[in-house]
């Protein structure tokens, strides 16, 4: 009996849907020409990120030997003059089945040195060298790729001919992140990185700045506005305030200039007391909201009777905010809310109360996932037991101490023998269900097989919108 044939769909599915499990595509390579094709289109997207892999130092040599062996023969040379030797690969030096570097579609920058780094350490070669080594595999990277979607950037990696090369391939660029340090502030006036990126880069859909600059300077707002200005598809902003700093100038320019065109916007220990939160009320197209770690928001400053229209997907972890600034946002995220993330701030008055709770069921009873973020032991069946005014598919839950265990709860166990909608439960480290396993656990689990829902670990520090 011959075996069945898998058509080109089902097995681009197959891949597509094993895209995050390295070790499966490395395998696909080897099957044919056919498979390898379709893995590699999919793998190399951006292979520094595929996980699942047990060795990553394998996987870096690995995945940088490959560049290095599609490079030209110029660059090969320099690369083996540099590391006083010469390269061995493990075909001898064949041509590959694949000009592999053409299909990487993301590049960012940390990644990708610290993958040439840890091949580099295979060699014996001085510091000196090394930074010569790097720049050039960089070089011959992306040389070799034809057109990339994502792109990080450090401002603090000063290297002008990387640039060069570096304009011609992000013509198409959709995704952007901009990682700024304040002892690196000269070079975005050396390299004038926004003029750069308005020039060659003008339909980035998402733009993400990882913060960590007190004061912007007149000359570079004046250049973050123009390079905003030259956008045509931005609807999604990220800023992440790494540093602490009362920064207001890059947050309140994207706000106001695309009011209208923002669909997700994501704030990280943002400073509200200079940043009014009236700015995000006008981006009335907003579907995507989250608000993580901020402070000096007030009451008295917010609109109570402006509303969110077509607002989806919002998340309020960690902000040292009072639970009416909580609340009222609650309440203009409004009945087409489906997706809420809630937890508890370091503060006495960051906390998540029945006010809260109650608002939620009356201003957005559509809610289909909940996830609670933080919060204390002592407050979990006050929690639960406002779940029957919803008919979740998702429920996640992070303790903010090892004191006991969802199982527990007869209010959970009757939701989910009563409320046939819920399909996914997720538990945080600190749940002592994950401790031992016993008869109890084992009866819980056996509940929730019986009603199809499926358990998993909830890590709230990794934010998904």
């Amino acid at each position: 009996m011959s075996l069945p044939i898998l058509n080109a769909d089902i097995i681009s599915e197959i891949i597509e849907k094993l895209r995050d499990n390295g070790d499966s595509l490395f395998h696909f390579l080897c099957v044919n020409k056919f498979f390898s094709e379709i893995a590699v289109s999919v793998l190399w997207e951006n292979p520094f990120k595929i996980r699942n892999i047990k060795n990553s130092k394998l996987r870096y040599y690995s995945i940088i030997q490959t560049y290095i062996q599609s490079s030209n023969e110029e660059d090969l040379n320099e690369i083996n003059n540099l590391i006083n030797g010469k390269i061995k690969f493990k075909n001898g030096g064949k041509p590959l089945f694949f000009q592999y570097g053409k299909y990487l579609k993301e590049f960012q920058l940390e990644e990708i040195k610290k993958a040439i780094n840890s091949w580099y350490n295979n060699y014996k070669g001085t510091k000196k060298s090394a930074h010569a080594v790097e720049e050039l595999i960089m070089k011959s990277i992306l040389r070799q790729c034809q057109r990339l979607d994502l792109l990080e950037w450090d401002i603090c990696f000063e290297n002008g001919d990387l640039l060069k090369i570096l304009q011609y391939k992000i013509k198409d660029l959709k995704n952007l992140t901009i990682i700024c340090h304040e002892k690196c502030i000269t070079n975005i006036f050396k390299f004038e990185y926004f003029e750069y990126f308005k020039n060659h880069s003008k339909n980035i859909s998402n733009l993400t700045i990882d913060n960590m600059v007190n004061l912007w300077p007149d000359k570079i707002t004046k250049e973050f506005i123009s390079f905003i200005e030259s956008q045509n598809d931005l609807n999604e902003f990220i800023f992440d305030n790494k540093g602490n700093n009362v920064v207001k100038d890059p947050i309140t320019n994207i706000l106001e200039l695309r009011a209208n065109n923002l669909t997700k916007v994501i704030l990280i220990k943002v400073n509200f007391s200079n940043v009014s939160f009236d700015y995000l009320d006008k981006c009335i197209n907003l579907e995507i909201l989250g608000l993580r770690s901020n402070e000096n928001l007030k009451f008295d400053d917010m609109d109570l009777y402006s509303n969110f229209k077509n607002l989806k997907k919002l998340d309020l972890s960690y902000n040292d905010w009072s639970p009416k600034v909580i609340n009222l946002i609650i309440k203009k995220a409004g009945n087409g809310l489906f997706s809420l993330t809630i937890g508890e701030g370091d503060t006495e008055q960051a906390i998540i109360n029945d006010n809260t709770l109650i608002t939620l069921t009356k201003s957005c009873p559509n809610i289909k996932s909940l996830s609670i973020s933080k919060i204390s032991n002592e407050k979990i069946n006050m929690i639960f037991s406002y779940l029957k005014d919803f008919k979740l598919v998702t429920l996640k839950i992070f303790q903010t101490k090892a004191k006991g265990t969802v199982m527990n709860s007869e209010i959970l166990l009757n939701y989910i023998k009563n409320e046939e909608s819920l399909s996914m439960l997720g538990l945080g480290k600190n749940d002592t269900y994950w401790s031992y396993y016993n008869n109890k656990r084992r009866n819980f689990e056996e509940l929730l097989k019986e009603h199809n829902i499926e358990l998993v670990g909830y890590r709230p520090n990794v934010l998904k919108m």
